[in-house]
């Protein structure tokens, strides 16, 4: 009974690891394919025209938000 009950569970682990692994691989494929771009004769890939955008992007947001933490701490001293 011991056996037959390791079996299932294994079975079961089994597979919601290899399913997860398959999300992930096609998660990164789907990332790597709008983001990076490899130029004709180069093999190592660069970022690509939507990803430096989004590289931008998130920098404006991220010195905002801390400019906006700064500010906020500036004004606490005060009081």
């Amino acid at each position: 009974m011991s056996a037959v009950l390791q079996e299932i569970i294994s079975l079961l682990v089994g597979g919601i690891s290899q399913m997860a692994t398959g999300i992930g691989q096609g998660l990164s494929a789907l990332a790597n394919a709008i983001f990076l771009e490899t130029p004709s004769g180069s093999t190592t890939p660069q970022l690509s025209t939507f990803g430096g955008l989004i590289v931008v992007f998130a920098g404006i947001a991220l010195a905002v938000g801390l400019s906006r933490f700064v500010v906020n701490w500036v004004t606490s001293l005060g009081n």
